[in-house]
């Protein structure tokens, strides 16, 4: 039984450390909020969300405010 409770624990650990790399790059941070706005009712709220996530793993936010991240966003388009 604590083997199995092992196991769960570090198959956990390594979703949190994958979720981790993610977002810590701009495009992964992108990435995983278009990947879920299906779940919230508007693109704010899923930002939120997002750099909740962020702040709970580094310790700061990634962007101050949304709209701060939409000027990202649109400046990557622009790039490509």
């Amino acid at each position: 039984m604590q083997r199995e409770q092992l196991l769960q624990q570090l198959a956990e650990l390594e979703n949190q450390n994958n979720l981790m790399r993610q977002l810590a790059t701009p495009k992964g941070f992108y990435d995983y909020w278009f990947k879920n706005l299906p779940k919230f009712r508007t693109r704010n709220e899923c930002f939120l969300y997002v750099n909740d996530l962020f702040y709970d793993f580094f310790g700061e936010y990634r962007y101050s405010t949304y709209n701060s991240f939409q000027c990202w966003s649109r400046d990557n388009k622009r790039r490509k």
